[in-house]
Parts: structure tokens; sequence; C-alpha cells
């Protein structure tokens, strides 16, 4: 590419003749075009060239990967409040299946995977267990003592006296789950006699303080199954397998995958305006949320990885239509992505943000930020 710049500086040179010089340098402005030429049709025939080696790697890798999986059984996804164990598919191998505490597993505990690439046994479903408020179990007799004909009667921690020298139970979760000011479970408690306990939604676990639910990172963990060529993605609460694509051919147009997550564009023909037009790279982006975060809040900070120019500028081209999202300046090199509006839950969102490098001579360049933001279900 540098050399056809400097043929191109050199043909202007040539340009300018006179007198007796004048034909030879015609000759040479010849020779020099057809040299330009011969290089920019070898390096538009090396970038096709090495779109289509590109291709047919990817094509064979996926190949690979689907003989990889012949004869597996399909993966089995982990029931609602509860957790599978195991990750082979093959014949022969098992899975098994736990639920989370306070709820109760229906269907097969334990399935093989057979021959025929199909699993044994019933689906599995993990069911909250109810406890009644009647139930004997959260009623239990008093520990008494006389002492000068005066009967004194306690319960174990848990539990109240009543009439009768009988202990009840008390229910924390009724009594401090619902209020907000009040509550002792991050999201679901579950009443038990003389005590209680806390429960996560599916792609939680409980923390330490046994109170609080804390993400599980799929991505880091065997729970996760992307093929090839695919971006693990870790959401609050589970996760997505990306697969980001550049842009089809158009309008003299093309782009190549230089990383998983990255397109650039190929060399623009002579005199293809649109093409120089069009920006020279594309990144792929992915942020999880939580539900209701306070804002405002800056999700995003775009830079140039390096500068020719004397300043970018930032700006929405998809995903206007949201008007919770805006992008700022921040800097001469530099801008941010701003939330300004709450979210709820479950939703996602894709924005495309325009940087456009600029100097005294103009526009010098056009990258783009794909971003696309996942908001879950619940505000932890």
């Amino acid at each position: 590419m540098k050399i056809v710049l400097v043929l191109s500086v050199l043909l202007q040179l040539l340009w300018i003749c006179n007198g007796e010089a004048c034909s030879e340098q015609q000759e040479a402005l010849r020779v020099l075009r057809h040299v330009q030429k011969l290089l920019t049709d070898h390096e538009v025939s090396y970038q096709r060239g090495l779109k289509a080696l590109n291709q047919r790697l990817t094509n064979i890798k996926d190949q690979l990967i689907k003989v990889d999986t012949k004869g597996n059984c399909p993966r089995l996804k982990a029931p609602r409040h509860g957790r599978v164990l195991g990750g082979k598919l093959k014949p022969g191998h098992e899975v098994h299946f736990l639920c989370d505490p306070g709820y109760r597993l229906l269907g097969s505990e334990t399935r093989m995977c057979q021959s025929n690439q199909t699993w044994n046994g019933e689906t599995a479903i993990c069911t909250a267990e109810m406890v009644s408020v009647a139930n004997t179990s959260l009623q239990k007799p008093a520990k008494c003592s006389s002492f000068h004909s005066t009967q004194h009667c306690i319960c174990d921690p848990g539990y109240q006296i009543q009439p009768g020298a009988i202990c009840q139970d008390i229910d924390e979760c009724s009594l401090f789950q619902s209020r907000e000011e009040s509550k002792i479970c991050l999201h679901e408690c579950i009443n038990t006699p003389g005590s209680y306990y806390c429960v996560c939604p599916q792609g939680y676990v409980l923390d330490v303080s046994m109170n609080s639910c804390q993400d599980t990172d799929e991505c880091n963990s065997e729970q996760a199954s992307c093929l090839g060529g695919e971006l693990c993605v870790n959401l609050h609460g589970g996760f997505i397998c990306a697969r980001p694509e550049c842009p089809k051919p158009k309008y003299n147009t093309s782009y190549i995958k230089t990383s998983i997550q990255q397109c650039e564009r190929t060399p623009c023909l002579l005199g293809s305006k649109s093409c120089l037009e069009a920006p020279h790279s594309i990144s792929f982006h992915y942020i999880a949320l939580q539900s209701q975060l306070p804002v405002p809040r800056i999700l995003f900070t775009m830079t140039a990885p390096r500068s020719l120019g004397d300043s970018q500028r930032f700006s929405i081209t998809r995903g206007k239509a949201y008007r919770g999202l805006e992008v700022r300046q921040s800097g001469r090199h530099r801008g941010e992505l701003v939330l300004n509006k709450t979210l709820n839950g479950p939703t996602e969102l894709q924005v495309d943000i325009e940087m456009a490098e600029t100097s005294s001579r103009g526009l010098l360049g056009k990258h783009i930020f794909s971003v696309t933001i996942y908001v879950s279900q619940y505000p932890f």
C-alpha cells in the first residue's frame, strides 16, 4: 500500500515537464502507471486470496467440531432452581441433577446417554417444598421447669411460647421478607421449623453470607458449551454464545475478520468513493447489566489505539431510538457511552457508535464500535 502511495506521488511530480526532458518524463510516467496498475491488481488479488483462505480454515474448523460431536446425545439444560453435573455427552456417560435448598427433585436424578443418542429416564424438575403453617413440625412442647410451685417454660431459638406450654415456629419470612427495609434474603426466603434459608434464581449461587446471590460465571466453568468461532459472554444469571459477523460486501466495500471481535476493511479499488467513505474497521463489544441500576452511568469508554488526526468525533449511528443512551466527548481522542435512564430487564439493546478521525485536512477515517447491552431480570 505504501509503494502504491509513493508511485502516486511520483506520477504527480512527473506530470510537470518542459523542454527536452518532457518526452523522457512522459515515457517514465507511462511505465510508472503500468507498474502502479500491476501492484494494485496484485494487492486486490492477495486480499481476495487471504479472505478465501480464512473462509476455508473456518469451514474446516466447523467440520471438525461437527465430526467431534457426531454420535453424542444432545446437551441437557439444568432445571430451574437446580444444577446439572457432568458435561460428557457420549454414549455410556451419565449426568446428575441437584435441586437448590427448598426444592424437591421430580423425575430422574441420574440420566445416561444411550447408543441411539438419546437420554434414558425422565426430565428433571425442581419444585418448591411448601411448608404448611398448620404442620405439627412447626410446633413442639416447651421446655418447662418448676420452682416454688411456679412453672417456667422456654422455647428454642426460632420459636415463641404459646398458651399450653407450646412452642410455635416464628415465620421469619412472613415477618421480614415482605418489606424492602427489613428483607433477610436478597431473592427468596424459605421458612423451616425454627429457622429459614435463602434461595437464588437459576444462574446464581448464595454467597458466603448465605442471604445474598452471586452470579455464576458459566464462561469460566464447564457449564458453557460455545462452538468454535463463538464468543462466550457471561451475563447476570446466564450466558450467551455470540458470533460476531462482518458486514456483507456492498458497493465495492468488503471486510475481513482479523479476530473474533474485529473486522477490517479490505483495500479499496481505485476511484471507489463509497469504499473510501466506509469505516476502516468494526469492533464488537458486549456489556452485561443488572436491572434498575442508578443513573447516570458510564457503560463504555472509546479511544483510538493510535491517532494520526487532531481529534475524534463520536456519534450514535444505530440505536438512536432509545433515548436513555448518549455519547459524550471526554477528550480530544476519547468518548464515553452513557446510560441516563434506568433499565428494567430482561431486555437487550444494540447501538453502533461511529468514531470519526479528523484533522485540518478533513476526515481521515472512521471506526465503528458495535455494542450490545444485556439487562438481566434482577437488580443483583
